[in-house]
């Protein structure tokens, strides 16, 4: 019995290594530091480009919110001057759950950003409108910093609601956030 399972353990060794040497796909060959910073990368590149593509959608007063999940509802809608549209697309769901910093989610984390600054600078039912929208768009979506644990939307919404000091921290960074983004990315 042994034997036998020594034997198979073996063909499988020599199999999976002899499925691999004809491989050459430069990408395999690259060390997984290097992978790990071409994630990076592109994940940053992801989120300079929502950058200037909120700024300027806030602009035009016409935005936009990717969906991942199917309780959300898709489709444009009307509030407080702007066009919200919500999309969704099943493939851009299903690929975005195993890639490194995907655009959508890089975006919907800035319009997270910029639905808080709109709620600290006044207009609080537009704000929440927009973190509800993306909490039902984006279930998983959260807010954290280096001196406050993790917030889910929901903690955020229900913080929101109340209106009181449980958000604070969370409106001040990210009103600070959205008006650094404007001033180095905006129209």
């Amino acid at each position: 019995m042994k034997k036998c399972l020594l034997t198979i353990a073996f063909s499988s060794t020599l199999l999976v290594t002899t499925g691999r040497a004809d491989d050459d796909r430069p990408i395999l060959k690259e060390s997984p530091a290097r992978l790990v910073a071409c994630m990076e990368s592109t994940a940053r590149a992801n989120l300079l480009a929502a950058y200037v593509n909120i700024t300027r959608d806030a602009a035009q007063k016409s935005l936009r919110i990717y969906a991942v999940a199917l309780p959300a509802t898709a489709g444009k809608f009307r509030q407080h001057g702007y066009q919200v549209e919500v999309i969704y697309n099943n493939e851009l769901a299903l690929k975005g759950k195993t890639s490194g910093g995907p655009y959508h989610l890089q975006y919907n984390a800035v319009m997270l950003t910029f639905a808080a600054a709109q709620f600290a600078s006044g207009q609080k039912e537009f704000g929440l409108y927009l973190v509800k929208l993306l909490a039902s768009a984006e279930p998983d979506l959260f807010w954290s910093s280096p001196t406050h644990p993790v917030m889910t939307l929901q903690q955020i919404i229900a913080g929101l609601e109340k209106n009181d000091g449980s958000v604070a921290e969370f409106l001040k960074d990210e009103r600070e956030q959205w008006a650094d983004i404007l001033k180095s990315y905006g129209p």
